[in-house]
């Protein structure tokens, strides 16, 4: 039996000493990339998809919150029945107490009181509505207040995340103030109406919008205040919309300087041009064509005229009606504002100066 296993023993070494051999070939060989091997070509790595890391929200929104208010209204009731309380939010613009929210959080209201991040209370000292746009100003006394970052709008492009801050349902701020929703900006540049009110330069997002966030700011990753919550659409899901900043701030600047929100005017009206006349004017391009010119307005002395196709502001492509008025709603009166039209195959440039816009004019009219 002892000689059987030492005649083995041999055999056991050179098979043990093979695999330790083919072990470290193999290491060898795994260490070394293709192309430091002679005569043979890299060889390209296979693709493998990486899942990106999501989004941090939290610095964003911990630098936004403390701007954000929750803002409820009392409003009587018709002939003498209880009044209710309705909530809405808004965003602080300035540290001495001025806030902007929508006008129809604050419309028809006979009280106003903004919660603050803090959890103090405020009774509303004044309010200035905006006749044209859905915003409204709110003013408390206040002082040292933290004011929204205001970022540049017109920077975003569809897929940027943002994030919607607001009071859901007009919940009660008991247990604090304001929550938040996040989603990608979905479309920018929006146009329609609602309720016979007119909504310009709007961004749509998926991030959810209710009800009592309505007024509230819509804020970019860096925490900086892009839009302000509108508008959601109560027959889809995940379909909101926010007034673009670049346009709200012009309100928020004229109550500052004039103690009224002020548009100014030019005295047309105009439609986005129909496909078949797409097709026999331009070509292919989508124009704005003015349908009607208000007798005596700016457009009028200078001999803008019906189916005048306007082709730019201000030396600025325009394509649509929605790029008119957003063009026009952020001058101000006195300002000169150059139309380049096309008029029969002719291509004009004209120049007049904008004026206040009357309040007995329709919402249609620019």
């Amino acid at each position: 039996m002892n000689n059987n296993k030492g005649s083995k023993l041999p055999y056991r070494i050179i098979i043990l000493a093979l695999c330790a051999f083919l072990l470290a070939t193999t290491w060898y060989w795994t260490q070394r990339t293709p192309d430091k091997v002679a005569g043979i070509e890299p060889v390209e790595k296979a693709y493998y998809p990486r899942f990106t890391q999501q989004p941090a929200y939290s610095a964003a929104i911990e630098k936004a919150m403390p701007s954000l208010v929750f803002i409820y209204v009392e409003k009587n009731g018709p002939s003498g029945a209880k009044s209710s309380l309705e909530g809405g939010s808004g965003v602080i613009f300035s540290s001495d107490g001025l806030i902007l929210t929508n006008r129809h959080v604050i419309e028809n209201a006979d009280k106003v009181w903004v919660t603050l991040y803090d959890m103090s209370t405020r009774e509303a000292t004044a309010v200035y509505p905006d006749p044209l746009l859905d915003l409204a100003v709110v003013k408390i006394d206040a002082d040292g207040l933290t004011a929204a970052v205001i970022g540049d709008s017109d920077k975003l492009r569809v897929g940027d995340y943002v994030i919607a801050l607001g009071n859901p349902l007009g919940l009660s701020p008991a247990d604090g103030v304001g929550a938040a929703t996040a989603g990608i900006v979905s479309k920018h540049d929006c146009s329609f109406v609602m309720q016979g009110v007119p909504y310009y330069d709007m961004i749509q997002t998926d991030a959810a919008i209710s009800t009592g966030s309505s007024g509230g700011p819509l804020v970019n990753m860096d925490g900086e205040v892009v839009g302000i919550n509108s508008a959601h659409a109560l027959f889809a899901q995940n379909v909101g919309f926010a007034i673009s900043m670049n346009t709200a701030k012009y309100i928020f600047d004229d109550v500052v300087k004039h103690g009224i929100p002020d548009h100014p005017y030019l005295g047309i009206i105009a439609e986005d041009m129909q496909p078949q006349l797409i097709v026999a004017t331009t070509g292919s391009q989508r124009r704005a064509v003015i349908t009607q010119v208000e007798s005596g307005a700016p457009a009028a002395v200078v001999g803008l005229k019906v189916k005048d196709i306007i082709l730019c502001i201000n030396d600025r492509e325009v394509n649509s009606v929605a790029q008119l008025a957003k063009s026009i709603w952020r001058m101000d009166d006195g300002d000169v504002i150059k139309i380049t039209v096309s008029r029969n195959g002719e291509t004009l440039s004209l120049s007049t100066t904008l004026v206040i816009r009357p309040d007995d004019k329709p919402l249609t009219e620019l």
